[in-house]
């Protein structure tokens, strides 16, 4: 239970973290936390094999998809706040038909 908790932490801490980074190139938050996302997921740091340090294997993230699912529906929130539909009627916005 404590390395569940230290690793959702250090998810948490990852995805702020990557924020304040991305600020200055001028991305979005949601690039952040995906790239936070790979970086603590079981292929980057979960390869070290140090419990608590990201997710060590697939079984770990199965077992947090409740908490994973609502992370995807913050996520999705946050896409839609980088949308302005000032933006998105300006004629050079709209796709070629």
């Amino acid at each position: 239970m404590v390395s569940i908790l230290l690793s959702l932490s250090i998810a948490v801490l990852a995805g702020l973290l990557m924020t304040r980074v991305f600020k200055p190139l001028k991305l979005p938050s949601v690039t952040a936390y995906l790239i936070a996302g790979v970086l603590i997921g079981p292929y980057c740091l979960g390869r070290l094999g140090i419990p608590g340090l990201g997710f060590t294997s697939m079984d770990s993230v199965d077992e947090l998809s409740l908490i994973s699912d609502v992370a995807l529906g913050f996520i999705a929130f946050s896409i839609g706040n980088e949308f302005r539909l000032s933006q998105l009627k300006r004629p050079e916005s709209r796709p070629l038909s």
